[in-house]
C-alpha cells in the first residue's frame, strides 16, 4: 500500500512539472500572441474608418470599433487567465 501511494505522488510531481514546464513555455506567448494578432486584425478591419479616407466623420466609429475588439480581446484573455488560476490552484504550483 505504501508503494502505490509513492508511486502517485512520483506520477503527480511529474504531472506538475509537466502542467507548470507547459504554462512557463507556451501560455505567455500565446496570449501575448493573440492579443497582438487581435489587435492587428481590429486595426485592419476599421482601417477606412479610422483613417476617415471618404471624410464622412467615421474615425470616432472606427476607433470605438477597434476599442470594442481590444475589449473582447482582454475579456478572453481574463478568461484564459482565470482558466490558468484555477488550474495552478488545483494542483499548487507555482510559474
Amino acid at each position: 500500500m505504501n508503494t502505490i501511494l509513492t508511486v502517485f505522488l512520483q506520477i503527480s510531481g511529474g504531472l506538475r512539472t509537466e502542467v507548470n514546464s507547459f504554462l512557463s513555455e507556451y501560455a505567455v506567448p500565446v496570449i501575448a500572441m493573440l492579443l497582438i494578432v487581435g489587435v492587428g486584425i481590429g486595426v485592419v478591419m476599421n482601417y477606412d474608418k479610422i483613417i476617415d479616407r471618404d471624410g464622412q466623420g467615421t474615425r470616432k466609429e472606427g476607433i470605438v470599433n477597434l476599442l470594442w475588439v481590444v475589449g473582447y480581446i482582454i475579456i478572453g484573455l481574463a478568461i484564459i487567465a482565470a482558466v490558468i488560476a484555477l488550474v495552478n490552484s488545483k494542483l499548487k504550483m507555482s510559474l
